[in-house]
């Protein structure tokens, strides 16, 4: 088997002088390159170990980043965008609802609410103040068609006498035989033809038949005996939004006063229009003077101005005072109105004596139950909202917190105990040509065993971590008794108010999280039966703060607030907020974050910044230049001197070959 480890006796790769012109060790036989070498080895010596130095220190960087990303991920359950997130009480909620009446009430549930059938009967939904105009386009009710029956009607000043009417389609009613005969009688007269018209209007206030004209006439109906149907506005072409008030014989200065929520508003907001405004302006202005508190509207269909107060509720009001007579015209009359409380009767599950409730609004939450009311109940009907408890949802989300918790325990545990093979440095570029890519591989893979073994930053994370475990959870850290204000719940096994969740009796497992044989029932009650304490227990968050230089660990801060709380913001001191620098590289902010990733250091010698790795790495490759500058420094002295021996040679043997020759003697 082929040997991994790498020869010693390699070849420098440092060659930055070898094109330099040197003269070979021909006239004094000495092997100058490998003499020069050997006499510059210290310096290249001290250029391989700083390089090794910071190879080392680049692969904790890594490290670190990989631990990092695995801690990002932890993140998500404390990131509100993520689908993971479990820092809010509805995503530990174990309930939903279900109404078998959406047309009467809809509901969605709290994880407090209790598991079962809720009968639910509404006999009053809450209402808005609301006031209406009168009627401006020309409709007269119906009640009653037959009474239609050779009736007489007066348009303008031209007279019409209906048949007799009948339902000749059989749809039940004769309205619509009515219009049309109404339209036939228009239409054989000369004068009013093509002038007006009717139609007929069905809505949830009754039946109506409606004039249009195309200028504004008196409209009369009497029944055949001469009683009147009842009064009609003078027919006109409709109102609708773009209706200028002049079309209405509105002038200008139109005004009135609007008064609303009287406890908030006691001075009225005077309203004024113009009889160029239309009634869309007019609906602006209101809009716009009580800032969205009334608005007003208008019906096309009845040609009705309304306006309706943005609170529901029987406290809230509205008034009209000191209406104009052009206000009239429009039936905004002197006029006030107050809004409608909801009434529902709620009966628990369980029990059989319905409570009454009383809401100024439609939606509204009553034991954890969230109720949209959209409708009425007739008499004692009743309708069903249906909770359903499903403890095991939460159960599977904690346990998968708790595996990925225990991944990065794992991960950094291994790291900080994992040991270093002195055998196993970083390689040097001369070793690097004796040896295959494979082995190369196989030799960094041992080489980085043990990087971060006894890492502070890494043994304080860890410590941390564990330490939110056990520390008690407090409601309120303000007593001197420490038993007071602890949260009924505590992490463990053992004890009546444990939730079965525990740290792993192998210290070798380095604080991993464990729901021993037994324990999920445990955790599943106390989910179904103490919810708010355990949200306590987990999501808690104090409403104290830190002073400026306090420490968060031990804080009354961090005493108040639960274990994922705690966690949290832990985890942020380290790296960062959650979603942020999921690739391990983020600099900004968080302790491991900046030592394993930002440069302080930009100095000539590498050794004036924060000593983060980025600084060391700096560092040393600062070192290495220098070492190089040195050896090449040394090799162009060592070369010059060699040189000049080489030349002495040459000189020598030259002499004495002329020497030779005066004499007449062989130089061999």
């Amino acid at each position: 088997m082929t040997s991994i480890y790498p020869s010693t006796t390699g070849t420098s790769s440092t060659t930055s002088s070898a094109n330099k012109l040197r003269v070979s060790g021909m006239a004094s036989g000495i092997d100058t390159d490998a003499v020069v070498k050997s006499m510059v080895s210290n310096y290249q010596a001290k250029i391989d170990k700083a390089n090794q130095a910071k190879q080392t220190l680049q692969w904790q960087q890594e490290g670190y980043r990989d631990i990092i990303k695995g801690i990002k991920g932890l993140q998500d359950y404390f990131d509100p965008l993520s689908s993971k997130y479990m820092m809010s009480g509805s995503s530990l909620n174990i309930n939903t609802a279900a109404s078998d009446d959406a047309a009467v009430v809809s509901a969605t549930s709290g994880s407090t609410a209790k598991a079962g059938t809720y009968k639910v009967n509404v006999s009053q939904l809450a209402e808005q103040s609301k006031i209406s105009g009168s009627t401006l386009n020309s409709m007269i009710k119906v009640t009653d068609t037959t009474k239609w029956n050779n009736a007489t009607l007066t348009l303008g000043t031209t007279p019409i006498t209906l048949d007799t009417i009948s339902d000749n389609n059989g749809n039940g009613t004769s309205l619509d035989e009515v219009v049309a005969n109404i339209n036939s009688k228009i239409s054989a007269d000369p004068t009013l033809k093509g002038t007006v018209s009717a139609s007929y209007v069905n809505n949830s206030t009754g039946s109506y038949i409606k004039f249009t004209s195309t200028s504004s006439m008196n409209v009369t109906a009497k029944t055949s005996g001469g009683v009147d149907l009842g009064p009609i506005p003078s027919a006109n072409n409709g109102i609708s939004s773009s209706t200028k008030l002049s079309e209405l014989n509105i002038a200008d200065g139109m005004s009135f006063s609007l008064s609303y929520n009287s406890a908030t508003t006691t001075t009225p907001i005077v309203i004024t229009a113009n009889s160029t405004d239309t009634i869309q302006n007019l609906i602006d202005k209101v809009n716009s003077a009580t800032g969205g508190a009334v608005t007003m509207s208008v019906d096309s269909t009845t040609g009705t101005v309304s306006l309706n107060g943005k609170d529901y509720g029987s406290t809230a009001n509205l008034k009209i005072t000191n209406p104009s007579a052009d206000a009239i015209k429009l039936g905004l009359t002197a006029a006030s109105s107050s809004g409608k409380d909801a009434i529902v009767a709620i009966t628990n599950p369980g029990q059989t004596t319905a409570t009454t409730t009383t809401q100024s609004s439609n939606k509204f939450t009553v034991n954890g139950v969230a109720y949209n009311l959209t409708g009425v109940n007739a008499g004692t009907e009743t309708s069903n909202v249906t909770v359903t408890s499903n403890s095991d949802t939460v159960v599977s989300n904690v346990k998968k917190f708790i595996e990925d918790y225990n991944t990065i325990i794992s991960t950094i545990n291994t790291k900080l105990t994992e040991k270093k093979d002195k055998s196993y440095a970083p390689l040097t570029d001369a070793q690097r040509t004796s040896m295959s890519d494979t082995q190369i591989t196989t030799w960094e893979a041992k080489a980085k065993v043990g990087i971060l073994r006894k890492d502070d930053n890494l043994s304080s994370l860890l410590t941390q971590l564990r330490g939110t475990l056990y520390s008690p959870v407090y409601s309120t850290s303000d007593s001197a008794d420490a038993s007071t204000g602890k949260v009924a719940l505590n992490f463990g096994s053992y004890g009546s108010g444990a939730v079965g969740i525990a740290t792993s009796a192998d210290t070798t497992d380095g604080g991993k999280l464990v729901i021993k044989a037994g324990d999920e029932a445990k955790l599943k009650s106390v989910i179904e039966n103490n919810m708010e304490d355990f949200k306590k227990l987990f999501i808690g968050s104090s409403s104290s703060t830190l002073s400026a230089n306090e420490a968060y660990a031990g804080s009354k801060k961090y005493k108040e607030d639960g274990i994922f709380t705690r966690m949290d913001n832990i985890l942020r001191d380290y790296v960062a907020s959650p979603g942020i620098g999921k690739d391990g590289a983020y600099t900004l902010s968080g302790s491991m974050n900046i030592f394993v990733n930002k440069q302080y250091d930009f100095s000539l010698s590498g050794t004036s910044g924060k000593n983060t790795l980025p600084d060391q790495v700096y560092s040393k490759t600062q070192n290495a230049s220098k070492y190089q500058t040195q050896l090449e420094d040394a090799q162009t002295r060592y070369y010059a001197k060699f040189t000049a021996l080489e030349k002495a040679m040459n000189k020598l043997n030259s002499q004495q070959s002329s020497l030779s020759s005066m004499l007449g003697t062989s130089s061999s």
